[in-house]
């Protein structure tokens, strides 16, 4: 069954990606951007690869664009826009604290709730929500991108059990590295910002060293848009995707370590 599906952050990576597939398979397919120079680079290409999407501006931060989403009334909300903070998180500015909880929490949870209204008046619909493997456990020097990651997570197992009654079905989808060079660009923000002076200027030459290996560590996107072909589609979706699999595998070991023994690895697989 062919479904009308709205995804945020479709300019780049899993999010133009999966628009790509989905609008492949008949779904008619609202790809959003961050920005309009994103919105009209998508456009060329879909015109190049003969794709139909309907592709326009929506900044989850903006008022306006969550309206002129939500008023499309999608059947399958795909929540995929987000940015990444790395750094101590006790130097970590406050200002970029505000701006990653405001668009990765805030943002996403707005556009939802907008969303979310005309499925619970017709009784029906999806919520997919691109958390991460960072929403379910912890390394150095993330922990603001964690903070909002784990945050989604807990938001959306809630409105899981709220909606489920209702008819919605909720899902999330939780990558581990993927190729994409968002993972790139989250690690680079801390220097834009640490000082020499910094508290913690001991583990620099040791971060560089565990920055330089998230590319060749990386995996495509297949799994995770596989993943959310399947939570549109299957009749009964999972609650979660974990992938590629081997990260399922990390985070179910994770649940049985002892706190400091799994800090003690985490530590050491941030090359600390």
């Amino acid at each position: 069954m062919k479904k009308t599906i709205l995804i945020t952050g479709a300019g780049t990576g899993i999010g133009k990606d999966a628009a790509f597939e989905l609008a492949s398979r008949g779904h008619h397919v609202f790809a959003t951007t961050h920005t309009l120079a994103q919105a009209e680079k998508l456009k060329k290409e879909a015109k190049q690869r003969g794709a139909k999407l309907e592709v326009f501006k929506l900044d989850i931060t903006n008022l306006k664009d969550i309206a002129k989403a939500a008023k499309l009334q999608p059947e399958v909300l795909i929540n995929n826009a987000g940015v990444g903070e790395s750094g101590p998180l006790a130097e970590v500015p406050f200002e970029r604290i505000e701006n990653i909880v405001q668009t990765n929490v805030l943002g996403t949870l707005r556009l939802t709730q907008d969303c979310v209204a005309s499925m619970l008046r017709r009784k029906k619909g999806r919520i997919i929500t691109v958390t991460s493997v960072a929403g379910r456990v912890v390394l150095p020097y993330l922990g603001i991108y964690h903070l909002t990651k784990f945050a989604l997570e807990a938001a959306y197992d809630a409105l899981r059990m709220e909606l489920a009654p209702r008819g919605i079905q909720v899902s999330m989808v939780e990558p581990g590295l993927i190729y994409t060079g968002f993972n790139e660009e989250m690690a680079a923000t801390k220097y834009r910002w640490l000082k020499s002076n910094s508290f913690f200027k001991d583990d620099f030459s040791k971060m560089k060293v565990h920055d330089a290996a998230i590319t060749p560590s990386s995996h495509p996107t297949d799994s995770v848009v596989k993943a959310l072909v399947h939570a549109v589609e299957a009749s009964r979706p999972k609650i979660r995707y974990t992938v590629p699999g081997r990260y399922a595998v990390m985070v179910s070991l994770a649940k049985f370590l002892p706190d400091r023994f799994k800090d003690k690895i985490m530590r050491k697989f941030a090359g600390l």
